[in-house]
């Protein structure tokens, strides 16, 4: 029987995977769009395997015959909206099913065989508590679901579920001596903002804020006009993490005389220089109520957007480490990606919380089993 090994990130911005079916392989990673909507089996049937689609793109799942669309099927045929208010537990199940199928397509697995599964995901901190559920409600949906390839049945031999930030948490334990001491792990994301506590090795005082990059795009919008989400969110995230490159911005102008485009950027740059302040300083607020901790580590795409403030604010606000003359604040928890990954530079960003995951999880589990098989066929 054959292996898929995976972890998953439910990002609100996109989903991010990495998987592989032998230990051995250098992981594969892609990306879908986040959203998912239900449809009818008649609405789909044209997406099915003979069409030969990209499987990251056009996704579908059946379950307890409901069906739903996702990725890109859901946005663009389906139209799709992403509702970022809503737990991401609510759709975990079918974007979960629509992930293992799509990295089964992509590892080349036969898929109309059972194959086993080894899993590990990532939730808000405030939507842990979710996690027993989830894993049931998956076991049950794994035993039989339709693709746009047919049925596959899953076998989930191994099935676990951190906290966001929870696989940089575990790198960083790994490579610091953390004794006592508390770790703060603070993700920045597109829905929204968490933080929660791990001391000897236990998550505690979970906690999450509205304040995501969707904030400031929201800004935004309200001081502009006519610009869709989509648009100025890439847009304005390439402005801002290339030392602020404004052709990206030049690119989504709708006015065409030249004197109007001019006008135009200027109302956008400023609209986009108060939205960061504001959202940098309500951030801050939120930030020094989780305070005191004795260490930080903190990711997200959104970090990469505030590293110096972030790095600013914390520098006189946490205790030296024991044996250094200076404290502990780690961008992705200290994560290099090994020379071999696949992983382009742009996104390492993104994916260094589900990066983790695989390694310190994913990995030492999977490796783990096989041992005890080898040792029981002795």
């Amino acid at each position: 029987m054959e292996y898929l090994y995976t972890a998953i990130d439910y990002g609100s911005s996109a989903l991010k995977v990495i998987y592989s079916k032998e230990l051995t392989d250098t992981p594969q990673y892609f990306m879908m769009q986040p959203e998912i909507i239900e449809v009818s089996v008649d609405d789909v049937k044209e997406y099915r395997k003979n069409f030969k689609l990209d499987p990251t793109r056009y996704a579908f799942v059946g379950t307890n015959d409901r069906y739903y669309a996702t990725g890109e099927l859901a946005q663009e045929v389906f139209r799709s909206t992403l509702n970022l208010t809503e737990p991401k537990s609510n759709h975990a199940i079918g974007r979960t099913l629509a992930a293992i199928t799509v990295a089964a397509r992509l590892a080349q697995l036969d898929v109309g065989k059972k194959f086993r599964l080894f899993l590990s995901c990532l939730l808000p901190a405030g939507e842990l508590g979710d996690r027993d559920t989830l894993e049931a409600n998956l076991r049950e949906a794994f035993k039989n679901f339709d693709t746009p390839v047919g049925r596959l049945q899953v076998n989930l031999k191994y099935f676990n579920c951190h906290p966001e930030g929870g696989g940089l948490a575990l790198f960083y334990q790994e490579h610091c001596d953390l004794a006592d001491r508390q770790l703060g792990v603070i993700m920045m994301g597109h829905r929204n903002s968490s933080c929660f506590v791990v001391q000897n090795n236990v998550y505690r005082r979970l906690r999450s804020t509205d304040l995501g990059f969707a904030t400031i795009v929201n800004d935004i919008q309200l001081a502009t006009s006519a610009y869709k989400d989509k648009t100025i969110t890439a847009a304005v995230a390439t402005y801002l993490t290339q030392e602020e490159d404004r052709t990206p911005l030049i690119k989504m102008l709708l006015r065409n005389n030249p004197t109007a485009r001019e006008q135009e950027l200027d109302t956008l740059l400023k609209a986009i220089d108060l939205a960061t302040r504001k959202f940098w300083n309500s951030f801050a607020q939120w930030l020094e109520i989780q305070l005191p901790l004795d260490e930080i580590i903190f990711g997200g795409g959104v970090a990469e957007l505030f590293k110096l403030e972030m790095l600013d604010y914390l520098s006189g606000k946490l205790p030296n480490l024991p044996d250094k003359n200076c404290p502990a604040i780690y961008l992705h928890g200290g994560l290099e990606y090994s020379k071999n990954t696949l992983i382009p530079t742009g996104l390492q960003a993104r994916f260094a919380d589900v990066q983790c995951l695989w390694e310190k999880d994913i990995m030492p589990i999977a490796k783990s089993y096989w041992l005890n098989v080898s040792e029981k066929n002795k």
